[in-house]
């Protein structure tokens, strides 16, 4: 084992530790019940187990760490390590500020009210690393296609990317958003969706990921790309970290998707049309052209 792997494995373990270390800490600090081994408890009515006894989940949250850290190291990426940060951050502080939940003794158990985003952030990792991933891919094309800090990355391809290249990131890119934000329900990550739910937002979810990144990969376009990860981030923090008290009507991130997809080839179209007709743009390095930067 090189030294390169071992500083990136090791990296990988201190992420993934670390976020275990602060999500156990969270849901202890706010009391959650679904923490507590062998509770259950029930929401508007479903049994829901505590986290405790879901050792898969805690994979998850170790994965979440992990995956980011191990890829900043080993391509010297920043988006990966940077994001997982600024999640973490962002996630102490939305549990830490929000009223801890409640428990209210039942005959058949405990009624349990108030925002869980404790349990939400550790149930949801799949999502959160989806959108990490995405966001290294993106920072690639960017720093690759632009020459921004290209001489430091390792271990990553060049520009253009070949066909087969392309295919893989774009679709694998695109079926891991899809099906991260299909398995998160509409109140908060708690009840595993039925698979027609799942692939009625993994479709549309895809597409339009597929959409921007084949538009920054393949042409360098950037307006496309901005537009999907406000959004995309937007519907994961919603479904995640709902507001209190939570609203009558919620938003179907399939619907959205849709209306996403078209807004992105839009934009993609108006953004080529503009660069190549003022400053004379054809894709430069995206499209294996090296006389053109722009």
């Amino acid at each position: 084992m090189n030294r390169s792997l071992t500083a990136s494995v090791i990296a990988g373990l201190l992420g993934g530790l670390a976020n275990v270390t602060v999500t156990r800490e969270l849901l202890e600090r706010v009391g959650s019940p679904f923490f507590e081994p062998g509770r259950e408890t029930a929401l508007n009515p479903a049994t829901i187990g505590s986290v405790a006894d879901a050792p898969h989940v805690w994979l998850g949250v170790f994965a979440l760490g992990f995956v980011p850290l191990f890829a900043t190291t080993a391509t010297r990426l920043l988006a990966p390590a940077g994001g997982f940060a600024a999640l973490l951050v962002g996630v102490v502080h939305t549990v830490l500020t929000a009223p801890f939940p409640e428990e209210t003794p039942m005959l058949w158990g405990a009624l349990v009210e108030g925002p869980f985003y404790a349990s939400n952030y550790a149930k949801s990792w799949y999502a959160w690393l989806s959108l990490l991933l995405v966001a290294g891919v993106a920072e690639f094309a960017l720093r690759r296609g632009y020459g921004l800090g290209n001489e430091r990355l390792q271990h990553l391809p060049t520009l253009p990317l070949s066909r087969s290249q392309l295919r893989a990131v774009v679709l694998g890119s695109g079926l891991l958003v899809g099906l991260g934000i299909g398995l998160l329900s509409s109140t908060g990550a708690y009840y595993q969706s039925d698979i027609w739910t799942v692939l009625t937002i993994l479709v549309p979810g895809c597409i339009a990921t597929a959409i921007a990144l084949t538009a920054l990969l393949t042409r360098g376009l950037v307006t496309p790309m901005a537009l999907y990860t406000y959004w995309t981030a937007s519907i994961v923090e919603g479904t995640v970290f709902p507001p209190q008290p939570s609203p009558e009507r919620h938003a179907h991130p399939e619907v959205l998707f849709c209306f996403l997809s078209v807004a992105l080839s839009l934009l993609a179209l108006l953004e080529w049309r503009l660069r190549s007709r003022v400053r004379g743009w054809d894709g430069g390095p995206f499209a294996g052209r090296t006389d053109t930067v722009k």
